[in-house]
């Protein structure tokens, strides 16, 4: 059966802000000042490769071809770092795809026309950031997979992916969405957007229940409180101590068993996150023991770049 072809979408400078600012939720404005940065970090003195060619003016046909199947990440972001490059000279842009779709070897993510030098100029960064965000956004999907086909077959509900805070320095709006189109749920975006006491605050403010007790007591009333435990006894005294979240750091199976069970027979309703070191080879065991939240670094930071590569051809030809 032929294969119906997909609709094709012009990229425009509105539709591009309009995607950022839906699946963002910040202005496109941010996301442009990002863009001139990393720009001008590729730029240094200029290129000399397009200067001494006199490229400017030259129409060229742009296609950005997929080398490898994955689940796609960025394509807003690469449409605008082209239309920032090119500034008032006319590019046409043009997808078949959104993020969050699944291009396979030898799909063309990207196509247009534009000025040879523009397009050269933004080469490099567009591609390495999609490539980045592609690859975080892949690495989810199949964790996410994992999780969902282990929990159906116990017949539970799945445990909601988690990414971290284990994020790249300025990257980690755009590397969260990326764990967000690979299907996971954010935890926190950042130190003021959630109270958790980990196990170095738990030292310096006095172990579990007075941690707790303080916290309680002074956090902002939309505020919820999560507290890092590291043992049974620990969570024990988290269960009564009136914690929102309950995360069990590197807990053994039999461990998360009896700590799941024990949320029960107290009939509470924290909710049971558990977290560390959990990689694909783990993570559908522990999908399967009854726990709320699994957060996992590695979506981010074990994400392996996808292949994709740029080409200019004359206009016209195939």
């Amino acid at each position: 059966m032929k294969q119906e072809k997909k609709p094709e979408n012009e990229l425009t400078r509105t539709s591009v802000e309009r995607q950022i600012l839906s699946s963002l939720g910040m202005t496109p404005a941010r996301l442009q000042r990002d863009v001139d940065a990393w720009l001008e970090e590729d730029f240094g003195g200029g290129d000399p490769s397009v200067w001494t060619q006199s490229a400017l003016g030259t129409r060229m046909r742009v296609e950005i071809v997929a080398k490898q199947e994955f689940i796609l990440c960025g394509l807003p972001f690469m449409a605008l770092i082209f239309q920032k490059t090119h500034g008032h000279i006319p590019v046409q842009l043009h997808s078949t795809f959104n993020d969050g779709e699944t291009v396979r070897r030898g799909d063309i993510i990207l196509s247009g026309e534009g000025d040879a030098a523009a397009l050269l100029l933004g080469e490099r960064v567009a591609l390495n950031l999609a490539a980045r965000l592609s690859g975080i956004a892949n690495k989810t999907h199949a964790m996410k997979l994992l999780v969902e086909r282990a929990s159906a077959r116990q017949n539970l509900g799945a445990p909601q992916l988690l990414e971290t805070r284990k994020t790249t320095p300025g990257l980690r709006l755009y590397e969260k969405y990326a764990t967000r189109v690979g299907g996971a749920r954010n935890h926190r975006h950042a130190l003021d957007t959630g109270l958790m006491l980990k196990e170095n605050h738990l030292r310096s403010f006095g172990g579990v229940s007075g941690a707790l007790g303080k916290a309680r007591a002074n956090a902002p009333i939309l505020t919820r409180v999560e507290i890092e435990v590291s043992n049974l006894r620990e969570f024990a005294e988290a269960l009564e101590g009136g914690a929102d979240v309950i995360m069990l750091d590197n807990f053994s199976v039999q461990d998360i068993q009896s700590a799941v069970e024990l949320r029960k027979d107290r009939r509470r309703s924290v909710a049971l996150e558990v977290s560390g070191n959990l990689t694909e080879e783990n993570i559908a065991a522990v999908a399967q023991l009854g726990v709320d939240y699994l957060s996992s670094g590695a979506l981010i930071h074990q994400a392996t770049w996808v292949d994709m590569s740029l080409q200019l051809y004359p206009i016209g030809q195939k």
